[in-house]
């Protein structure tokens, strides 16, 4: 009995942790806070990074969380992402922190179930802003378009009830995130599908010009 009572609060224990996900604020609570609110956050983690003798990254790692995922409306995030960047560029952990938390939204929208709407819809907003923030970066074939990618082949469709919620707070419609970076993508690939059109009309023109003498 006294086991069946232990596993029983295990369970209900993974379940709560999953519903609220590892989320400092979810993108209700930070679309209330202002600049002066969202620096604090930032400096106070990333201080909180300093003084740490290990784990120097999981502060950062939240903070980072947190600016892309509350609403870029007012684009706050350019505002008050560099200390982050800078200094999980000094530990040689930007990249895969950014990994890790695109992994993380991922791996919530494709379970829906275990996490509240206002989590999805938390994680989607994530999704979107680290999007755009990375949209200008990807037509090397370099981190930026790995992550893209990711988010492209992950399939994702959000749920009706992350849907309302969204729609029911903030008028909003949502798409889904891997809709986006599939349109991005498509976006980034039509340049190059031109050029060699336009470099085999070049040619042509480079020939006349020398047949006919200039």
């Amino acid at each position: 009995m006294k086991k069946a009572n232990f596993l029983l609060t295990m369970i209900i224990y993974v379940f709560c942790a999953q519903a609220h996900a590892g989320l400092l604020f979810n993108y209700s609570q930070l679309a209330l806070k202002d600049l002066d609110q969202m620096n604090k956050l930032v400096n106070d983690k990333v201080k909180e990074s300093k003084k740490s003798s290990s784990g120097k990254v999981v502060p950062l790692k939240e903070a980072l969380q947190a600016v892309y995922s509350r609403p870029n409306d007012d684009d706050m995030i350019d505002k008050i992402v560099a200390p982050l960047r800078s200094n999980l560029d000094e530990l040689e952990s930007w990249e895969k922190t950014i990994s890790q938390l695109t992994d993380e939204a991922i791996n919530a929208l494709k379970n829906p179930r275990a996490f509240k709407p206002v989590v999805q819809t938390t994680y989607v907003i994530f999704l979107e802003n680290l999007l755009a923030e990375v949209k200008p970066y990807i037509k090397s074939e370099g981190f930026e378009r790995q992550i893209v990618e990711r988010v492209r082949d992950a399939k994702i469709e959000v749920s009706k009830e992350a849907v309302n919620e969204r729609k029911l707070r903030t008028m909003k419609s949502t798409a889904s995130p891997s809709e986006i970076a599939e349109k991005i993508l498509s976006q980034s690939t039509k340049p190059a599908e031109t050029t060699p059109a336009a470099d085999e009309k070049s040619s042509e023109t480079s020939a006349e010009n020398t047949s006919s003498g200039q």
